[in-house]
């Protein structure tokens, strides 16, 4: 799915939006709401409690789905990507890949987040999140291969 240029001005690219097929335009809503509430969540809610809601710990999903569910997935994958670029919050990897992870969920269609850590500077350690269903990184693919997993949750 092409996205619209981010350096066109505000109007041409929801003009863009605008003329898309409306489920499209569902999708990209829900992901722009979901945003707000998995940062509201990642902002207020203690991690423990909120693992609790990204599935199974140490279990992931299989690296095979239908071509149904990849194209459901390169849908969430264009929405949240989108929907990230509209923001007033702040949507980084965490509250990308719990958002589409979310949009999976309400699909029926399996994921797993990880979550992962790696030194920025020799004392300086950066957190990255992102989400696989089947072969398809939905979130969080760039850069992610420098990272040591240190939380999967399917």
């Amino acid at each position: 799915m092409n996205q619209a240029p981010l350096h066109k001005p505000l109007s041409a690219r929801l003009r863009h939006l605008l003329g898309r097929a409306w489920g499209e335009q569902w999708l990209l809503v829900q992901a722009y709401l979901l945003l707000g509430v998995t940062r509201l969540a990642i902002n207020t809610v203690k991690f423990e409690r909120l693992a609790k809601r990204l599935g199974a710990s140490g279990v992931e999903t299989a690296q095979e789905i239908s071509p149904e569910q990849l194209q459901a997935a390169q849908q969430v994958a264009w929405a949240v990507r989108t929907a990230s670029s509209y923001t007033p919050w702040k949507s980084n990897c965490f509250p990308q890949a719990m958002t589409a992870k979310m949009l999976l969920r309400q699909r029926g269609i399996a994921s797993t987040l990880y979550l992962g850590a790696a030194f920025k500077a020799r004392t300086e350690l950066e957190a990255h999140a992102w989400l696989r269903c089947g072969p398809l990184l939905v979130t969080g693919g760039a850069g992610h291969l420098r990272f040591g997993t240190v939380g999967i949750f399917s």
